[in-house]
């Protein structure tokens, strides 16, 4: 039998990412033939896949990619068991890996291809854990405009800004730039739902309104809906992007924010759309 060195199992562990006591009871068994051992565990990494596909996986981690002209982004969610994992630098790599494919249109999270899927039952056995892809957005301008994003520092909430304008160059002014990761953090922060109020399906208008009326069920009959429609015009300045209170200046709505940057750039900015997402948090609407 050959000898397992200090040196081979080591160089094992580099490969694979598998502890200590694994890499040596692999190599032994295939009698030091490195080859031989990366295919037992990939083969025994499979196995154990399996076994942990049943398990939750709520922590995880948000990744962006945004290309150099700005005009396509991505924001994809990776999914682990748990925070330890989430901050691997290999599950960090591979979650930023992914983004940029995303962005540059070669993969589709949800339709993952069979290598896709073997990459991600490579992670899982690599970290002992059950990885699983998440959510993902990806936009590309139409026209003019820019995307930029957002992500919080524990990599767990994050958003994706599209922002249209009339030209290329007003899309680059520095005001514009920074009005697109202002509203990033916006939608983070305030957990914006959508851009305007005409979005918003008429379903969940009345389900609120229905909420807040049945709210002032004690109130005099003749001013319940009077009342109700306050409470849902104040629902609206906390869901609706455009309404709410500007994150970075109280005094100023959002929306007014976006014309004072149109007014200095010289030309339309509009806020065309945005996807925020939360790690293990199921879509709001």
């Amino acid at each position: 039998m050959a000898e397992i060195t200090a040196q081979a199992v080591n160089e094992f562990r580099k490969q694979t990412g598998l502890g200590l006591m694994e890499c040596k009871a692999l190599l032994k068994e295939a009698d030091g033939d490195l080859k031989k051992a990366m295919t037992l565990a990939k083969e025994r990494g499979m196995q154990n896949a399996a076994k942990r596909a049943g398990r939750a996986t709520s922590a995880g981690r948000l990744e962006v990619s945004i290309s150099p002209d700005a005009k396509t982004g991505a924001i994809i969610e990776l999914n682990c068991e748990t925070d330890f994992v989430a901050r691997n630098d290999e599950f960090r790599k591979l979650a930023k890996s992914l983004a940029d494919q995303v962005a540059a249109g070669a993969i589709d999270l949800a339709n993952p291809s069979e290598a896709l899927k073997a990459s991600v039952t490579d992670a899982g056995a690599r970290t002992g854990e059950n990885v699983t892809l998440g959510r993902s957005a990806r936009f590309t301008v139409p026209g003019s405009g820019r995307i930029e994003a957002y992500i919080h520092h524990d990599g767990k909430s994050g958003a994706l800004v599209e922002l249209g304008t009339a030209t290329d160059a007003g899309a680059n002014h520095e005001a514009v730039r920074q009005l697109a990761k202002d509203l990033a953090l916006q939608v983070v922060a305030a957990g914006s739902l959508v851009v305007r109020r005409e979005e918003l399906s008429p379903e969940v208008i009345a389900e609120q309104k229905r909420i807040f009326l049945k709210q002032v069920e004690d109130k005099p009959a003749n001013i319940q809906e009077k009342i109700a429609e306050g409470k849902l015009n104040s629902w609206y300045g906390e869901s609706v992007l455009l309404d709410q209170v500007f994150v970075k200046d109280s005094a100023q709505a959002v929306r007014d924010v976006v014309k004072a940057v149109a007014a200095q750039v010289g030309e339309e900015v509009t806020v065309n759309r945005f996807a925020r997402l939360l790690v293990g948090e199921a879509p709001t609407l």
